[in-house]
């Protein structure tokens, strides 16, 4: 299971989701620098045939056996895995943004772009006829012009009212709105019609590079008109204020099982399958129900076993890319001890990641090697290794924490200080085989600089709301990217008391005025210069400790066409298919 980046909040780039461990979901959208140039630059580019179906890069940037819709099956079944249906259906909704419900969401929400290789967005002519983007004294002005044809399950059209909504609820006006995020909202000044219904016209109060982010997806003006609404009117499924080739026919809370068909209302090209089935299946059983063909699609991600397992599946084949998904540890800097930054310095020259980077992949193909930034991935423009000076340093860590007044006690092995010994608490998701070999690894690792790190069994239904409460020291899991890395980096890096998926709940002034700055600057080189600035800051601060760049290794039966490991791509559910025999 995940909770998506981006992935889930109301822009499909705004924000990063998260994923426990090696389980996941297989579609998906990921980050590159996307700025509204790149948007102007790359509209109607970036694929070959038909609308939706990207094949430029197959094979170096994604793969997903890009297949035009004449060489497929009208029909058939896709059978995919999630942790959990959706108690909150919301996008925006802090309790929303996880990538398994993402996933479900995905064939029945509106999709402003598709995402090309590089992870430019191209408009959806389904959503998204056209768009201008100027600056108008310094402000940022886009207008969108928005497919007349596309209405709600209701019947209702899209327009800009509903636009207005979505991009004002989450403005941080109304703290009893339970957002992601606020920081992007934040930037915008208006939102308007234009010259017919259908025209939005979006000011920002500066220029907003990013702001192709925020329009990524939109929902209905009445479903986020007011707090209640907001935060409990999407609790049981709403289907009126879904839209999409596909809809929920039946969602079946004793079997746990979502089965969505093609939607008579929808009105762009006919869906191909006849129907996607979610069943929720525990993540460590989740490649034994791929192997006894129960479900089609598999996440293998950063699991040797479970690459191993997908290998000897008859009628499989296994789909990689490299993406902007990566592990990490949160390190809470509320809870006990770690309130000390000496402390969660010393943590982070304690580990050897590139240790708990061979063990977790051992067995599968790519590089293992650490990840040195929090914002960019290595092959993404921007990259800089900011994280050396915090890289496996025993001795150092030693020496911080002795003239901090942490003592070895010789006898026990731990330090002490005031009688105190210097213990901090791993939470352990049970079931998920990379949290208990990276809890097992750094246990190790930190006693031989005197920490005594307790590893604290936490069932996997517990992660979300242990995550949010706070009632945890070290977590691991994963941050599943989007095309936007610099978009919203407060979310996650600032003020935890407007930004409730800052889980570290560090509070950094300084950062959280060049996150300002990077919110707005145009020119790239700038912008990208800014960013590792704060990635400095980031690692000075013991805020998270990144792990490693996370596979993405996907594996699905060989006839399925249109899906798979997406990297910075994504793939229309319109066009998820069975290849012809």
């Amino acid at each position: 299971m995940r909770t998506k980046k981006g992935a889930a909040v109301l822009a499909t780039g705004a924000a990063l989701a998260l994923v426990l461990g090696a389980c996941g979901d297989s579609g998906g959208d990921e980050p590159t620098d996307t700025t509204s140039g790149a948007a102007e630059e790359t509209e109607g580019g970036g694929a070959e045939g038909e609308a939706g179906v990207l094949t430029e890069g197959e094979g170096d940037l994604f793969q997903v056996k890009a297949t035009p819709r004449d060489q497929l099956e009208q029909g058939g079944q896709l059978r995919r895995a999630v942790a959990e249906l959706p108690p909150q259906w919301n996008p925006m909704h802090v309790n929303g943004n996880n990538a398994d419900y993402t996933d479900i969401r995905d064939a029945m929400s509106p999709a402003t772009w598709d995402y090309n290789g590089e992870g430019s967005p191209v408009p959806n002519e389904n959503y998204l006829l056209d768009f201008s983007d100027e600056t108008v004294d310094g402000q940022q002005v886009i207008t969108l012009n928005l497919n007349p044809d596309a209405v709600w399950n209701s019947g209702d059209p899209i327009n800009w009212e509903d636009y207005q909504a979505s991009l004002t609820a989450c403005n941080g006006e109304n703290a009893e709105f339970q957002c992601v995020q606020t920081g992007p909202y934040e930037q915008i000044e208006s939102v308007e019609q234009g010259e017919t219904e259908f025209d939005v016209v979006v000011t920002f109060k500066e220029t907003y590079p990013d702001w192709s982010s925020l329009v990524s997806t939109v929902v209905p003006a009445e479903s986020v008109a007011d707090a209640a609404t907001f935060n409990e009117g999407w609790l049981e499924f709403p289907a009126d204020w879904f839209t999409g080739p596909y809809k929920v026919d039946n969602l079946d809370e004793a079997q746990q099982v979502l089965t969505l068909v093609p939607n008579e209302n929808w009105w762009g090209p006919a869906p191909m399958l006849d129907e996607i089935q979610f069943r929720v299946v525990a993540p460590d059983a989740t490649g034994t129900a791929f192997q006894n063909n129960e479900i089609d699609v598999f996440d293998v991600g950063p699991d040797p076993n479970a690459y191993a397992l997908a290998q000897t599946v008859s009628g499989a084949e296994i789909r990689e890319a490299k993406g902007p998904n990566w592990r990490h540890f949160t390190i809470n800097s509320t809870a006990g001890l770690l309130q000390d930054q000496v402390i969660r310095q010393a943590i982070q020259r304690g580990i050897d990641r590139q240790a708990i980077a061979e063990s977790d992949l051992a067995g599968l193909p790519g590089e293992k090697k650490p990840l040195n930034n929090h914002i960019f991935m290595e092959n993404q423009e921007g990259f800089v290794d900011n994280g050396s000076e915090y890289g496996y340093d025993p001795e150092r860590a030693e020496a911080d924490l002795e003239e901090a007044g942490w003592v070895l006690n010789e006898d026990t092995g731990i330090r002490e200080k005031d009688g105190e010994p210097l213990a901090v608490k791993f939470s352990v998701l049970t079931g998920v085989g990379a949290s208990e070999n990276e809890g097992q690894l750094a246990q190790a690792q930190l006693k031989e600089i005197g920490i005594d790190l307790e590893l604290v069994q936490l069932p996997v239904d517990e992660f979300g709301p242990a995550l949010e409460a706070g009632d945890f020291e070290i977590m691991a899991f994963s941050w599943i990217g989007t095309p936007y890395p610099m978009n919203g980096l407060a979310q996650l890096y600032g003020d935890p008391s407007t930004n409730t998926s800052n889980y570290a709940k560090l509070n950094n002034p300084e950062l959280n005025e060049l996150i300002k700055q990077i919110d707005v600057e145009t020119d790239p080189a700038t912008r990208i210069d800014l960013a590792n600035e704060a990635d400095v800051m980031i690692w000075e601060s013991g805020h998270t400790l990144p792990l490693y760049q996370r596979p993405e290794l996907v594996a699905t039966v060989s006839n399925l066409a249109n899906f798979g490991a997406t990297g910075f791509s994504t793939t229309r559910a319109e066009n998820w298919g069975f290849v012809s025999e």
